[in-house]
């Protein structure tokens, strides 16, 4: 793989930009094979991706703990023009020591000129005694004229916690009947219509709630006061509703944001 993108795919690119359409995100119509190991997403004109087994003949129990786990997936570009080694991206170089993780197609696709953004979404799960939490990760990777596939962005896009709950008749009157604490967490990315380093500028926008009102998962809420009716509502967490613009930087290989964003662990790691 490349370390670097080379002076002259950007050289090239930036002076097609100028003459080139813009950049614009279509729909992809999902499928998937009757075993559920393949994905395929397609545009209308019949531009796919595919999540795929590494092996095209992969059979059996072991190979579907491979396919669930990742370890055994690629994303693949279906683009017969180009060498195989710059349409596949293994998806286990996605995971983390030790994590387990669920992968499903973004079901967008960036094109602008000379590229291609495709998305894949990773999902953790975790369960809980009387709750659960989950939460998605969008990995973009970036197809590239001459390079292998690499991955550009890594942003939450969606997770939901739900924890704590009542143990009794006490704790159902002290929390009005409203037993879990509830987190949201959801996002999106649109094209701005600027681009840097021949690649299009994205902006981020998440949105996060809470439930009955404003609470934290590192206070015990059956410490809090009792709650009343009134309490019992969704609020808007204004630290982690944010908006972020993401540029290419060719010296980091990534997208990066136009300010750090904050954390929100609270409702991104279950």
């Amino acid at each position: 793989m490349f370390k670097f993108i080379s002076l002259a795919t950007l050289m090239l690119l930036s002076a097609s930009s100028a003459f080139a359409a813009p950049a614009r995100i279509n729909t992809l119509a999902i499928s998937r094979s009757e075993a559920g190991l393949t994905t395929l997403g397609c545009t209308r004109d019949d531009l796919c991706v595919e999540i795929a087994p590494l092996q095209a003949s992969c059979e059996g129990q072991a190979c579907t703990n491979d396919v669930a786990s990742g370890t055994d997936l690629n994303l693949k570009l279906s683009d017969g023009q180009r060498d195989p080694g710059q349409t596949h991206y293994r998806l286990a170089d996605l995971l983390s020591a030790d994590e387990d993780s669920s992968f499903q197609l973004w079901p967008k696709l960036i094109r602008f000129e000379g590229g291609i953004l495709a998305g894949v979404e990773a999902q953790v799960r975790s369960m809980y005694s009387g709750g659960g939490a989950s939460s998605t990760t969008l990995h973009l990777i970036a197809f590239l004229p001459g390079q292998a596939p690499f991955k550009v962005l890594s942003v939450p896009q969606s997770a939901s916690v739900l924890i704590r709950a009542c143990f009794g008749e006490r704790d159902m009157k002290q929390r009005a009947g409203a037993c879990h604490d509830e987190y949201s967490f959801n996002a999106s990315l649109a094209l701005t219509g600027a681009s840097a380093a021949a690649m299009p500028v994205l902006r981020y926008r998440s949105k996060a709630t809470t439930f009955p009102g404003p609470v934290s998962r590192s206070k015990d809420s059956l410490a809090r006061r009792p709650l009343r009716k009134r309490d019992i509502m969704t609020a808007t967490d204004p630290q982690c509703s944010y908006q972020r613009l993401y540029r290419f930087a060719p010296e980091a290989r990534a997208y990066v944001a136009s300010t750090p964003p904050p954390d929100c662990s609270d409702y991104t790691v279950p």
